[in-house]
């Protein structure tokens, strides 16, 4: 029994672990001494039970946490005014703030060097002039007690007997805490980590291990790396916090870190500006992909950067011109899946190029001679740009280009031009892709003769002619597509290599190259059958015309007249009694046509005839237009049919909204499609199997149809980023759509869905983008799944269901762009009215929109009726009119037309 216990002084030992919580009990201690026990850590006790504790000291050893609020609550009134304490918790880790209370002791030395206390120390201390052996009278001030934040001195206080003042850090050193002993660079790298976490939401992290917790070093912090390894406290070369829900500002004071070499914040929340960067002496690597940097403005100043990562960041407009001031630094720049446009002029000077990613972007004009002349580069990749012109020769004479990338097989407007270069010394070239461009000529007869370890070469779809070089036919193995070109000849000693096109010529012999003369195949030659069972071999053409006088043909389609096609078109939709047929079958342009746009000023590209009054069946030779992409027919009383669709090679975009459709058979033909609007129309039953197999597809709108049964699996449907199912009469669960990893709008509404939401609905998409989910208008029970609280900016629909839980924390401060920011305004009213009221539109999205009492609710969230009468004019579950959609869509039509 230690209950009368009142002197415990074991300091300087070994002892390890935590202080027993049974000390605080014992309320006749006067003194505990257990300093520079270095194995001693944990939480200080608040000792509330000792009523004369005179000396506590706990100096030089691992205690860390905040001082409890309660601390030493205890003392006897008269014991703090007539006696001095002595409290030592210098040289720990504790945190946070100082008790005001400890004010009321009237005589007192507080030792708090060395710790992590943010201060300011509460006014009141600075008034005792007999605190610290008098000190705080003489020197006149809490520094007496502690120096405090941004100054320091060898002691971590200031004293009149010792004559030492605290003295203000200076240049890029800073001291971030109360009782510093010194100003150092590390105590700089504490404060930006700590800068970034507090402006990053740091708590809200997926991982955070060891951040802010000041015991441990700060290079066993999660994704910080340090050059003496984990167990080091300063010297930081690496930041590595991608994909780690940083959400807001990065703070300028990173770039003052003067070790760092890499910074990685892709797929984050993560707003930044480069005005302070020229402070990154060392910064080597630059890892920003799909952040929201909004632009590259002052990113030229790094001093030493030489890898830069700006992929899917949205970014649009042309290249500042500080960035040119990387030229002497810049190795690799990955800047592909943006909108950056302008010409590539000033790239030619980036001598230190090595690797330079620019796929899908908005860069035209021609490729500069120069970019032919870096002597490092081993990828060029500008497949999808609007570049145009021939490929510079010097291309041919990179001896480490690996992969030179150009091809254009989605994008309208100019292409490249001119012969195929040779590419004959390029000893370490991998992949050459130029398919889908205007090249002409024959193939160079020393085509690939330095090359060495080629793996795939697409030339495919350009307007080559001649025959194939024998000088090929040295390769024992390669892959090359050559299919869509004015080919005419190839040596049958081709037929021999038997591991070229992956080892297909065994067992197809030629026909795995190219498609002979006067036949045809899908792909231009035989590989085998698909992921979807179509054989592609080698068929023979039916027509009488030889319209295939060329090897490795994609159709035996004879060469059509665009002009008679688009006559027949007109005759077969009654295009005299069109709403507006200016220019068709008169001798001008059918490019000047109404509705029909152009590629290359000659090639059908685009027809826009929405809402015209087209009446009857679109011809089938419609599909014959090789340029053909976009086919708008929507809001028009016709019958399509899509027999022979497949022959629309490069159609990406049909739109028969409001046409009357009842079926869409054989549309699994349209291989290409990206783009399929079907809405307001009379497709009925199951949801069409036909259409699961458009695997390319990216948006299908099917609202407003009569479509029912069980919704399907989309697994294989991996591309789709807009489904727009509403208005139909669909029934059982929702699909978690988890393979579904694109998806930004999901409309479900207004069906006859039932069961819970999906805990891991859409579990797979980005939670950096704006995403719209509408399970409006079911049968949905249950509650909205907390998980959904990954989301960064959601917009939520699930009013007029049966739901009976909203989770509170999708309506906090993290979630302030839920709903188009409704949440911020309304809180959880802002997703769902809650049991007991009820509004027109489920949720309050407006001032004069709010959550009316309802006593007849007492369950619902989201609910749009009270007392069984709709409010205001909620859709709810009301189905409008087909005839009003019908018009709606013709008037939407015509706006597109203006």
């Amino acid at each position: 029994d230690l209950t009368f216990l009142e002197n415990f002084v074991v300091g300087k030992n070994k002892l390890e672990g935590k202080l027993p919580s049974q000390i605080n009990d014992l309320a006749n201690l006067k003194e505990l001494s257990v300093f520079y026990n270095e194995g001693m850590t944990g939480p200080i006790l608040p000792f509330s039970e000792a009523t004369a504790l005179e000396k506590l000291d706990l100096e030089g050893c691992q205690f860390t946490g905040s001082i409890p609020s309660s601390f030493l609550s205890g003392l006897d009134a008269d014991f703090k005014s007539d006696n001095e304490v002595i409290i030592h918790l210098s040289d720990n880790a504790f945190t946070g703030e100082l008790p005001s209370s400890l004010g009321d002791i009237d005589t007192l030395y507080l030792g708090i060097a060395g710790n992590h206390f943010e201060g300011p120390l509460p006014a009141s201390f600075c008034d005792k002039s007999d605190w610290m052996n008098g000190q705080v009278g003489l020197v006149g001030s809490c520094d007496a007690i502690a120096c405090p934040a941004g100054t320091y001195n060898y002691d971590g206080y200031a004293s009149r007997s010792t004559k030492l003042s605290c003295n203000p850090c200076g240049g890029l050193e800073t001291a971030p805490f109360l009782g510093s002993y010194s100003c150092s660079k590390a105590a700089l790298e504490i404060t930006a980590l700590k800068q970034l976490y507090e402006a990053t939401a740091g708590s809200q992290w997926d991982t955070s291990d060891n951040w802010m917790e000041y015991d441990k070093p700060i290079c066993s912090w999660h994704g910080v790396i340090c050059d003496g390894g984990p167990d080091a406290n300063n010297t930081i070369v690496e930041i590595n916090l991608g994909d780690n829900y940083l959400d807001g500002t990065f703070p300028s004071s990173m770039f003052e870190l003067p070790h760092l070499e890499r910074l990685n914040l892709k797929n984050n929340k993560v707003f930044m500006k480069f005005n302070d960067i020229y402070k990154a002496k060392k910064l080597e690597l630059l890892y920003l992909s799909s952040i929201d940097i909004g632009s590259i403005e002052g990113l030229g100043r790094a001093p030493a950067l030489r890898e830069l990562h700006l992929t899917s960041n949205e970014i649009t407009g042309s290249i500042p011109n500080d960035f040119y001031d990387l030229f002497d630094t810049l190795e690799n720049l990955y800047i592909a899946y943006n909108s950056f446009s302008g010409r590539l002029d000033k790239f030619a000077g980036f001598s230190k190029l090595v690797n330079f990613y620019a796929y899908n972007n908005e860069f035209s004009g021609t490729i500069p001679d120069g970019m032919g002349k870096l002597s490092n580069l081993q990828h060029f990749v500008f497949a999808e740009n609007k570049l145009s012109g021939t490929i510079p020769l010097g291309f041919s004479s990179l001896p480490s280009l690996k992969l030179l990338s150009l091809y254009r097989r989605i994008k309208s407007g100019p292409k490249l031009t001119g012969p195929l270069p040779p590419f004959n010394n390029n000893p370490s070239l991998e992949g050459l892709y130029l398919d889908y461009n205007h090249l002409s000529g024959t193939i160079p007869a020393d085509f690939l003769e330095a090359s060495l370890n080629t793996k795939l070469i697409t030339i495919s779809h350009n307007r080559l002619t001649g025959e194939i070089p024998l000088t090929l036919d040295s390769f024992d193995a390669l892959n090359i597509e050559m299919e869509g070109n004015l080919i005419d000849r190839m040596d049958v000693r081709f037929c021999d290599n038997v591991e070229w096109m992956d080892g297909k010529v065994k067992d197809f012999g030629c026909n795995a190259i190219l498609c002979p003369k006067h036949t045809y195949g899908t792909f231009g030659r035989q590989n085998g059958t698909d992921s979807n069972g179509t054989d592609s071999k080698c068929t023979p053409c039916a027509n009488e015309v030889d319209s295939t006088p060329y090897l490795g043909s994609t159709t035996c389609d004879v060469p059509i007249n665009e002009r008679d096609v688009l006559d027949i078109f007109y005759n077969a939709l009654g295009g005299d009694n069109w709403d507006n047929n200016e220019g068709w079958k008169s001798d001008k342009s059918i490019c000047d046509w109404f509705g029909v746009e152009c590629r290359d000023g000659t090639s059908v590209q685009a027809i826009r005839l929405g809402a015209n009054n087209l009446k009857g069946t679109p011809p089938k030779e419609i599909f014959l237009l090789r340029q053909l992409h976009i086919l708008w027919l929507h809001s028009n009383p016709i019958e399509f049919d899509f027999d022979g669709i497949d022959r629309a090679l490069n159609l990406v975009d049909l739109r028969l909204d409001a046409t009357g459709l009842s079926d869409v058979y054989g549309v699994q033909n349209a291989k290409q499609l990206r783009v399929l609007n079907l809405n307001y129309n009379q497709i009925s039953g199951s949801f069409p199997t036909e259409l699961l197999g458009l695997e390319r597809l990216e948006t299908l709108s099917m609202v407003d149809n009569d479509m029912s049964g069980n919704l399907p699996s989309f697994d294989k449907m991996k591309g789709l980023i807009t489904l727009r199912l509403g208005s139909n009469r669909f029934s059982g669960a929702v699909p978690t759509f988890v393979s579904s990893r694109y998806i930004t709008h999901l409309d479900l509404s207004d069906n006859e869905l039932s069961g819970a939401i999906p805990d891991n609905l859409l579990d797979e998409v980005s939670l950096r983008k704006p995403m719209t989910i509408d399970l409006s208008s079911n049968k949905l029970t249950g509650g909205v799944p907390l998980r959904f609280d990954r989301f960064d900016d959601l917009t939520l629909y699930v009013r007029d269901n049966k739901i009976t839980d909203l989770p509170p924390a999708l309506c906090d401060a993290d979630n302030k762009r839920w709903n188009l920011r409704d949440v911020t305004f309304y809180g959880c009213d802002g997703i769902m009215c809650p049991p007991g009221t009820a509004s027109y539109r489920g949720r309050q999205s407006d001032q004069g929109s709010p959550c009316q009492r309802c006593s007849s609710n007492r369950d619902l969230y989201g609910q749009v009726s009270c007392d069984g009468v709709a409010l205001g004019s909620s859709s709810g579950a009301r189905r409008k009119s087909r005839l009003a959609l019908f018009v709606g869509s013709l008037v939407a039509g015509l706006l597109l037309l203006q």
